[in-house]
């Protein structure tokens, strides 16, 4: 007769391999995505900033730096929740649940972001606003989403990421436009090319 009995410390076992799967997976694919989305970010706002750094007033990027840097992020975006679900494909239970939910994130986040812009842009918001919470909207879409990606799964680059993303959220607005596209190029793109190559290092000198 076989023992069906519930083992508590087994379970919690099973759990802890479970997360530990997750994290060891993302954490291999983080600097592919930091990376990605350093690029995006500096090429992307970069460009624009280029366009609208002699604006008096401010009338905002022509339609096709705009769109370009709208796909840059939507791609970097759907790949990244690729990646996410890649890595906790087959593993079921919470962790299998909880890799699903946040790659499904980033793509609802963004949507999210686009339709706010376009119903403010609808109701007449001047292209100062939309150009502010253009490049701060994407900083806190991703901000959150790596500080949540690291409370999930304790990846900590993640998490120092995130909240740096979200101070820059929560400041560069107040220089306008014009210098928070240049912030969001230098110290957004350019704080995930660090990281990534600041991880590429650790990993060379340690590999596993």
């Amino acid at each position: 007769m076989s023992d069906d009995r519930f083992d508590p410390a087994e379970a919690r076992w099973l759990l802890g391999a479970q997360e530990r799967t997750v994290r060891q997976a993302l954490d291999v694919r983080l600097p592919e995505q930091l990376a990605s989305w350093g690029l995006a970010r500096f090429v992307g706002l970069g460009a624009i900033w280029l366009q609208v750094r002699g604006q008096q007033p401010y009338v905002g990027p022509g339609p096709a730096a705009a769109i370009v840097f709208a796909a840059l992020l939507a791609l970097v975006g759907v790949v990244t929740g690729r990646l996410t679900w890649s890595a906790t494909s087959g593993i079921g239970g919470d962790a299998g649940r909880q890799g699903s939910l946040y790659g499904a994130g980033w793509g609802l986040g963004f949507a999210a972001l686009w339709g706010l812009l376009g119903a403010l842009g609808n109701a007449g918001a001047t292209p100062g606003v939309l150009g502010i919470l253009g490049v701060t909207g994407a900083l806190l879409v991703v901000g959150l989403m790596y500080l949540f990606g690291a409370a999930l799964w304790g990846v900590r680059p993640m998490g120092v990421l995130g909240c740096w993303l979200l101070v820059l959220a929560a400041g560069v607005g107040f220089a306008g436009p014009v210098t928070a596209t240049l912030a969001g190029s230098v110290l957004g793109g350019g704080a995930f090319l660090a990281t990534a190559a600041w991880l590429r290092a650790v990993r060379s000198r340690c590999p596993r």
